[in-house]
């Protein structure tokens, strides 16, 4: 399978958020790098379908059908564009999302809900690195919005080979 280098682009774009997103509200956190899956998620799906209107209708705004993250983590899923893993820990990254979108106030990652949801997380940490500091729910969560995010990153260019295309079929 082909590797795929960060451009310059990307690199930039990825370091400023990781710099802002270190520095969010861990609601701030929540919202913003659940965003960052939705994008990387949507980006995937267009390039997986054919191209246009109808792509753009299924695909784009919030009333469109794949326009919301659940859905697009389902269909992405099932058409085999992600990894049951990478779907438990995006999943969980909504859930929490959704949990810090519905609360007025007061919420962190240390309430206990959130850091349960959390500690579900897929950890890629090396284990006496986790042991030997703890793995606060925070960092667990930014861990796996950014390693999720690099492993979408080139994902379409890596599914090109499965892109959808217009076919023929016999009568």
């Amino acid at each position: 399978m082909k590797t795929f280098t960060m451009d310059e682009a990307s690199l930039k774009y990825f370091g400023e958020f990781l710099a802002e997103f270190q520095k969010e509200s861990d609601r701030g956190a929540a919202l913003v790098g659940a965003a960052l899956l939705d994008t990387r998620l949507e980006r995937l799906l267009i390039s997986h379908m054919l191209p246009g209107k109808v792509t753009n209708d299924l695909v784009l705004g919030g009333n469109a059908p794949l326009g919301t993250f659940s859905s697009r983590i389902n269909v992405c899923l099932s058409l085999g564009l992600i990894t049951s893993a990478e779907r438990h820990d995006i999943n969980l990254v909504r859930s929490i999302r959704n949990e810090f979108a519905h609360r007025e106030h007061g919420l962190t990652f240390e309430d206990e809900r959130i850091a349960g949801l959390c500690s579900s997380l897929t950890s890629r940490r090396p284990p006496e690195m986790v042991a030997d500091r703890g793995y606060p729910p925070r960092q667990r969560f930014n861990d796996a919005v950014t390693f999720n995010a690099l492993q979408l990153w080139y994902r379409p260019e890596h599914a090109a080979a499965l892109k959808a295309k217009e076919r023929t079929w016999p009568y």
